[in-house]
């Protein structure tokens, strides 16, 4: 049914947002009276979470508001502007009020728009940005995944370099994926992104796409208090634990973990293997605190937040994120954490049970660099320096 939904507002989209305009100028001019006229910079982050990006950059970009539209099932965040709506029917119906009422009002009291996902306050995105930069607006995109993934690039590549990637297993879920259509519409996205947005952030290899500007790797943010450093849980290795929470089952290779580990067991190892899924980040983090070492996603080529989380934790981890392929992560990760492709996942954890050392070594490496480079101080000393170095800032 989401699916439907969303081929509906697709075909649609530009007619509704036709009907959404009127609102948008109505709001603009209204709250225009009382129009913030300083030149002090302040920033509108949002609007559609995906993995707490919008709440953490609120922490880094000062001041700013922050707006979600969606709600993460995982995380108990708090915004400034959010809708709480479980119906989808209804929420659709607020949204294609609120969203443009908001817009207007939130252009008068601010400078630049930091967009996260593919969405906007319209419908139509194209036409929000047009707004935008009429009014002499600051644009950001910052893309975080299948936003702006091509799957038919990503498809092709794997073929041509001979492996397996994650968008091969996308027709399991939903055919539309691999659809002419579906692939037009991140054309749409990557041209209107080229067109009006004054910055491009995105991982150029893990989210192949049609973008023609140039793209920043965006780092990414967690909170240094959550940081939970545990030399003690290495002094026993009687029984290791291991631990896998995939969000997404098929292209994480949650089937190729599950192999393993059985494989592992038949061969004697005393292991205690944890696999979470539809599990509250808070539960998440309590779990990684004990284990030992974290099996993550191996088809992409970006840590992801759970891979951050995990290292964050003292874990050791495994996954397939490379910098030589996603040369826009820092270039000093050797040995953060033991890269792992799927047809080496077996080999590299037998070799950490077989070599106990070893897994309190990529633990300690990781955690020193995740703290170097993914709090929310070292997140936002890049990001201004990208900021500062396109004279956004």
């Amino acid at each position: 049914m989401l699916v439907l939904i969303k081929r509906f507002l697709n075909f649609f989209k530009t007619p509704i947002t036709l009907l959404q305009l009127p609102i948008l100028y109505i709001s603009y001019y209204f709250f225009k009276i009382n129009k913030n006229n300083e030149t002090k910079i302040s920033w509108v982050i949002g609007v559609d979470e995906i993995a707490s990006n919008i709440f953490f950059l609120k922490q880094i970009l000062k001041p700013s508001t922050n707006v979600s539209f969606s709600k993460n099932k995982y995380y108990n965040l708090k915004y400034d502007y959010n809708i709480n709506i479980e119906n989808i029917y209804l929420k659709f119906l607020f949204r294609f009020f609120y969203g443009p009422l908001l817009l207007g009002y939130l252009i008068n009291k601010n400078t630049h728009f930091w967009y996260i996902w593919h969405s906007g306050f319209l419908l139509n995105r194209d036409f929000e940005f047009k707004f935008l930069k009429k009014k002499k607006i600051i644009i950001i995109c910052m893309f975080v995944g299948d936003d702006i993934r091509s799957i038919k690039l990503t498809n092709k590549y794997g073929k041509e370099n001979k492996i397996d990637v994650n968008t091969n297993y996308y027709t399991l879920e939903n055919e539309y994926m691999l659809s002419n259509s579906y692939d037009l519409d991140k054309k749409k996205i990557a041209v209107s992104a080229d067109k009006y947005a004054d910055i491009v952030f995105s991982h150029k290899k893990c989210q192949m796409s049609y973008l023609q500007s140039k793209q920043y790797s965006w780092p990414y943010m967690f909170d240094k208090n959550k940081f939970f450093r545990n030399n003690k849980k290495f002094e026993n290795f009687n029984r290791i634990k291991i631990l896998h929470a995939p969000s997404s089952p098929l292209f994480k290779g949650t089937p190729l973990v599950r192999a393993v580990i059985k494989k592992l067991e038949i061969d004697g190892y005393n292991i205690e293997y944890t696999e979470l899924q539809d599990t509250k980040n808070e539960i998440v983090l309590e779990h990684l605190k004990s284990t030992h070492i974290v099996l993550n996603q191996f088809y992409c080529f970006t840590p992801g937040l759970f891979g951050i989380e995990a290292m964050a934790n003292h874990c050791a981890v495994l996954m397939s994120a490379d910098s030589k392929i996603e040369q826009g992560l820092p270039q000093n990760c050797k040995d953060a954490w033991m890269i792992t492709r799927y047809w080496e996942l077996y080999s590299n954890l037998k070799y950490l049970l077989d070599n106990t050392s070893m897994i309190k070594y990529y633990a300690d490496n990781g955690y020193d660099f995740a703290y170097k480079h993914y709090t929310y101080e070292a997140a936002g000393e890049f990001m201004r320096g990208v900021l500062a170095e396109n004279k956004i800032i």
